[in-house]
């Protein structure tokens, strides 16, 4: 049976960390790597949406947002990946979802089956994980497997 690991990135030191660890545990095991990165979708107060319609904006940032989002994801995980192949990994894939971070990662953990999942204690969103509840802490909550806070 083929081993499967889930690696979420956000390009923090903690989550390099994490998928170092999990390249590492990889090549020992002869698993397969996923590594993932969430664009956090942070919705836009309804004021402001309205005056971003009446001044005729609001798709336009819309869809600016959402490319701006994509490539800084998308430089993310190439770089990942990048240090998993140099590693001597070969069986990765990479993926960029947007939505609510800890929902993408648990969703993902589900339909790719992952044995493990890996990601970095602490991330790009330190204050609010402070305020709110950090995304590593809930993921460890609600994972469908083992989960490997890296710090």
């Amino acid at each position: 049976m083929s081993k499967k690991f889930l690696v979420a990135v956000d390009g923090s030191d903690h989550g390099w960390k994490a998928l170092d660890l999990a390249t590492n545990l990889a090549k020992v095991s002869d698993a397969e790597v996923v590594i993932l990165h969430v664009i956090p979708y942070i919705p836009m107060p309804e004021a402001f949406q309205q005056f971003a319609e009446i001044e005729g904006i609001a798709a336009a940032d819309r869809t600016f947002r959402y490319h701006y989002n994509t490539k800084i994801g998308d430089t993310i995980t190439s770089e990942a990946e990048a240090r998993a192949r140099k590693s001597g990994l070969s069986r990765i894939t990479t993926q960029v979802a947007e939505g609510n971070p800890v929902d993408e990662i648990i969703a993902l953990a589900k339909s790719t089956r992952a044995d493990m999942l890996f990601l970095g204690s602490r991330g790009v969103s330190d204050l609010k994980g402070m305020m709110m509840g950090s995304i590593s802490h809930k993921v460890m909550h609600l994972a469908p497997c083992t989960c490997v806070a890296v710090r």
